[in-house]
């Protein structure tokens, strides 16, 4: 069979791979935003919140479907093929689609048979329709997560990134589309509307499954007779290696879900019960604050690409017993964490009240709360980054435990900071963005913590951080100064905001330029990494390869 090599998923370097997924979660996010921004110009707020609750839901059952056994395969599959092991890769792959499927054919059930009683549940009955809508696409997911999870482990991103984008187009076509038919052509109300708009979310994930179906058919391993004489453990032991890595990492990202709808609930109830708001206001207030979570979201979609590229990469050095090369993908993913996170959380914090002006189009009493509510956001960014990046660190270490045990204490914390704040006169809606800062910083430093505690070699942060920091530091005041030159002079808000932000990518290329925050490391890994070392003048420490 002389194809049978060309079939074989190419392998990508760290960096590689975490920028093809990165230039996907940039082209989603552009799909995205226009998504969000529209529906909740056409639906409202109320509608909005509706739509929220239901992905609320769905996020729980998803991460109970989804979240470990993709990371458990990825690491598997990494450690198999360091080992020049291509029969256990496809055994383990095979074991981990069977168990997926199962998953997500119990809970898509589940989410469509319950529909009514989880809205009721999240204090928005109006929210079912939206929830019903997306239970199918549970299921399709877990196939989606499955062809992910084995081409991940082989170093080979590309796939993921293009179904991410095909979901992305789905959505936004097929939901836009939805939203148009049931508001003016069925005249139909908002929560139909919200429950139309998420349509858009299982056809993507259709779509996403039979795409990379297609592509497993045509590039997975194919095995020759070499590789017939490999040991390969039985289904049995694949299936409990499998779910000792992925048990755990599921519980805690299930327990972070149903912290999260928790929350939810906590925020609605807080501000019915202790506010005294009536049960549509509270729906429309917690729609605001989740379309300023848009925005919020947007840099950790930026940084999961470099989390899930860190897994394979990590765990294959490890399992050569390389622990300077897995140190230096640390401390090279940590330090472009803090490159896109801290000035995409300063600009979020600077600019949070004019973005959503121009976005929204919100009325001034609703621009007058959205506003602060997303500046609180932004300083909440680089600890949800950071937080995204050390869990994938303690994963591929096989401490797959600690962010079990990290989020629990963040999400208690988080929830009783809710509980206090949200019903304090005065702070209210403001309270929910204060307590995500406080669960995301726990999380962060209790990793951190775990690291410094258990690794061999640990990742040296602070030092990754230190020019970031300074760049960003100047970067916001150019923005901030611009912004109000711009705003003074014009009166316009497109051009002012346009304006800044144009400064500020400009100063803050030209930091990053001339402070050399990229290294030559960095630089080798990237592809014609000789070539982009020359631009930026990187040299290489003396003794020091990028091998």
């Amino acid at each position: 069979m002389p194809d049978q090599v060309s079939r074989k998923p190419k392998k990508q370097k760290f960096l590689q791979g975490a920028a093809i997924l990165t230039m996907a979660a940039v082209l989603v996010k552009i799909m995205g935003a226009p998504y969000k921004i529209v529906m909740n110009r056409v639906v409202g707020p109320e509608g909005f919140g509706h739509f929220n609750n239901a992905y609320s839901i769905f996020n729980v059952l998803l991460t109970i479907s989804t979240a470990g056994l993709p990371i458990a395969l990825s690491r598997m599959i990494s450690e198999a093929g360091a080992l020049g092991n291509r029969r256990q890769i496809q055994k383990t792959y095979r074991v981990t689609l069977g168990i997926f499927m199962g998953l997500g054919i119990v809970c898509s059930g589940l989410m469509l048979i319950f529909a009514p009683q989880l809205a009721r549940f999240m204090r928005d009955p109006d929210a079912v329709y939206a929830i019903a809508a997306l239970a199918p696409s549970v299921f399709f997911l877990c196939l989606v997560s499955a062809f992910r999870g084995y081409f991940q482990g082989q170093q080979y991103m590309t796939p993921t990134a293009v179904s991410q984008v095909i979901e992305a187009m789905a959505k936004l076509i097929v939901g836009l589309g939805m939203v148009y038919v049931v508001l003016r052509v069925m005249h139909l109300g908002e929560s139909q509307a919200a429950g139309g708009a998420i349509l858009g979310v299982t056809i993507g994930s259709v779509l996403a499954a039979v795409y990379l179906f297609f592509v497993y058919q045509h590039r997975h391993v194919v095995l020759t007779e070499a590789d017939m004489v490999m040991p390969v453990k039985s289904t049995a032991d694949t299936a409990r290696q499998l779910l000792r890595l992925a048990v755990p990492i599921t519980i805690g990202s299930a327990g972070l879900q149903i912290f999260n709808a928790l929350d939810t609930k906590i925020i609605q109830g807080r501000l019915q019960d202790a506010i005294g708001l009536t049960s549509r206001a509270a729906t429309s207030l917690f729609g605001t604050y989740s379309a300023a979570q848009t925005f919020y979201m947007l840099p950790p979609a930026l940084i999961s690409p470099i989390a899930i590229s860190i897994i394979p990469t990590v765990t294959a050095a490890l399992t050569l017993s390389n622990f300077r090369e897995a140190r230096r993908t640390e401390e090279s993913a940590i330090r472009m964490t803090a490159m896109i996170a801290l000035p995409c959380g300063a600009g979020l914090a600077i600019l949070a009240t004019p973005i959503q002006e121009l976005a929204y189009n919100y009325k001034p009493e609703t621009l007058q709360i959205a506003g602060p509510l997303l500046a609180i956001l932004g300083a909440a960014v680089i600890f949800n980054c950071m937080v995204s990046v050390t869990n994938a660190i303690l994963q591929a270490h096989g401490l797959v435990t600690v962010p079990i045990f990290t989020t629990l204490v963040g999400g208690l914390v988080n929830i009783i900071t809710d509980y206090v704040l949200i019903g304090t006169q005065g702070v209210g809606i403001y309270g929910a963005a204060i307590a995500t800062i406080a669960y995301c910083a726990v999380i962060m430093f209790l990793n951190i913590a775990a690291m410094h505690h258990s690794l061999e070699l640990p990742p040296r942060i602070l030092q990754q951080f230190v020019k970031p920091m300074v760049a960003t530091a100047l970067m916001s005041v150019g923005a901030f100064l611009s912004y109000e030159a711009v705003r003074t002079a014009t009166g316009s808000l497109k051009l002012s905001l346009l304006a800044s932000v144009a400064v500020a990518v400009l100063v803050y290329a030209v930091l990053v330029y001339g402070m050399k925050i990229i290294t030559w490391y960095d630089c080798q890994v990237l592809p014609k990494g000789d070539l982009i070392a020359r631009l930026l003048r990187v040299k290489a420490p003396e003794g020091d390869t990028a091998d």
